[in-house]
């Protein structure tokens, strides 16, 4: 026992000392260094991989809109090249008038690459809606279309469009009328300068800035003078030679320039050679030359081109060879489908007369469905084949309704009253909706068709068939009819009691005294509801 208690006392000294000495270390900012193997622990001063001892920095206060813009004009104007181009790129994203203001003053800058990213900012503003409309701002972006520089010259031509309104403003000035001051309007009208700016933009030595300006000129009230327009037909660049055929009317009747359009109407590009069919189709009030381009076109190597000539020429009113024919029916039987230059011929076709008839004809037989509904449409009113019924029961039998369809829509009122053979090879079709025709046309059928062919229409599988022809038997009132009229209110198809319920009420003689029996023994069926609501509109109470 007493050596138990002198070790405890020991280690009470023991564990004194110790705290003791850590005491003065910490006070004296001398904290020992903790070995793994110690038997005592202490929390790190570690959070993280951060020393808490240690200051942890503050994040930058954030700019506002309005400094950013500030410290962006100190840029633009003293910065080194990197960094006005940074401005102006970063004024970009701050559209409003301040911004603007900025840029525009920096369209003068010694360096290109300021001025082009001055452009696509200015650009940028009114892509999103923030336009400059001061006169002189816009004239001040507008003159750098004389810019060195091409892509800044690009920039400006594309704006065009949104820089003509405020540009192209008119005014009012002071002048003297009879003694008197008086206001009068000042039209619109580009500055002298800019006027011979954009005169020499026609013939920009890039191909981007010359479409543009070509295909904006009108906008901008500037003429394109025939010298102009004859360069410009010359062109190397695609893009820049269908636009010049696109404005073409004002210098439609000059000599060099129809010279430049029959040149053109052999060129390598297929593109630009039907291009010049239209051109000729609507130069030709012009000029009698364009009508003999046309003519010439018709022997293209290509069927299209071919095709589009001859076309155009038939609306002319011109008999067009029967060589000429034949290639475009084989253009129009080996297309694809309807794109929009076969449109246009095949619609055109009918301006060919009775050679259009025989087009038309073959492509019943196409392979598209639009193809064939157009043709027999056409085939039937050019020919007037609804008096032929050999014709018009051949396209009852196409494999596609929406072409069935259109047929039974050109058909309807013109058709002569169906004889007994005509009636007799549709009967059996395959398709509802062509029996469903027939028996809507049987009330206009001759007697002996319908006494052969219409008990057979009558028990069709169809329920909207049998509905017509029910329809058609209470429109003929054939000896019997009122029967069939009393036994088809009991069918079980809804559609074939409404057929019967309105034959009878079409004869309300004889009909009403039907209706009313059937409405005693059938109080409850799905038709009694509406045949009381209809006895009630005519003044019969039930």
């Amino acid at each position: 026992m007493g050596f138990a208690k002198t070790g405890r006392f020991k280690m009470k000294i023991a564990v004194k000392i110790i705290l003791i000495c850590l005491f003065k270390n910490i006070i004296f900012g001398q904290i020992p260094e903790i070995k793994p193997t110690s038997r005592l622990s202490f929390q790190s001063t570690e959070v993280n991989g951060t020393d808490l001892n240690q200051t942890v920095p503050m994040p930058p206060k954030r700019s506002s809109q309005s400094e950013t813009i500030r410290k962006a004009e100190i840029d633009l104007r003293h910065g080194k090249e990197g960094e006005r181009v940074g401005a102006a790129k970063l004024l970009g994203k701050y559209p409003g008038s301040m911004s603007s203001s900025m840029l525009i003053g920096a369209l003068d800058d010694q360096s290109a690459l300021v001025r082009r990213a001055v452009m696509v900012s200015l650009s940028e503003h009114f892509l999103n809606g923030f336009p400059v409309y001061e006169k002189s701002l816009i004239e001040k972006i507008y003159s750098k279309l004389g810019d060195p520089d091409v892509e800044v010259r690009r920039e400006v031509s594309t704006l065009i469009p949104r820089l003509v309104s405020p540009m192209m403003r008119g005014g009012v000035e002071r002048v003297m009328v009879n003694g008197r001051m008086v206001y009068q309007a000042v039209p619109a009208s580009l500055r002298p300068d800019l006027l011979a700016l954009t005169q020499r933009a026609f013939l920009d030595e890039d191909a981007i800035v010359r479409q543009n300006i070509v295909k904006y000129h009108m906008y901008l009230r500037v003429p394109l003078s025939p010298l102009t327009m004859e360069k410009l037909l010359q062109d190397s660049d695609r893009g820049v030679l269908l636009a010049a055929l696109d404005r073409i009317s004002m210098n439609a009747s000059q000599p060099r320039v129809i010279s430049e359009i029959e040149r053109l109407s052999s060129h390598e590009d297929r593109g630009i050679r039907l291009k010049i069919v239209d051109v000729a189709r609507d130069c030709n009030r012009y000029d009698s030359r364009y009508r003999s381009i046309l003519r010439s076109m018709t022997e293209d190597k290509d069927a299209e081109v071919t095709s589009m000539a001859a076309v155009e020429l038939a609306r002319f009113g011109e008999k067009i060879n029967s060589a000429v024919i034949e290639r475009i029916k084989n253009y129009l039987l080996s297309s694809k489908g309807m794109s929009s230059q076969v449109t246009t011929i095949l619609y055109a076709v009918s301006a060919m007369g009775a050679d259009g008839i025989q087009v038309y004809k073959a492509l019943t037989e196409h392979g598209s469905s639009r193809m064939r509904t157009v043709a027999w449409q056409r085939f039937l009113s050019l020919s007037n084949g609804w008096n032929n019924p050999q014709d018009w029961t051949a396209a009852l039998k196409d494999r596609d309704q929406g072409v069935r369809n259109a047929v039974v829509n050109t058909l309807r009122g013109r058709i002569s009253p169906i004889n007994k053979k005509t009636m007799g090879s549709l009967v059996s079709s395959p398709y509802e909706d062509v029996r469903k025709f027939l028996a809507e046309s049987m009330a206009r059928a001759e007697s002996d068709a319908v006494e052969e062919y219409g008990f057979e229409l009558l028990i069709d599988e169809d329920a909207n068939v049998r509905a017509a022809t029910i329809r058609s038997f209470g429109e003929l009132r054939t000896p019997g009819w009122l029967k069939i009229m009393e036994r088809s209110l009991l069918d079980d198809e809804y559609v074939i009691q409404r057929a019967a319920m309105g034959a009878l009420f079409a004869e309300p003689v004889r009909g009403i005294p039907i209706l009313k029996k059937y409405l005693s023994k059938n109080p409850n069926s799905r038709i009694s509801s509406m045949i009381r609501i209809e006895l009630q509109r005519v003044g019969i109470q039930q």
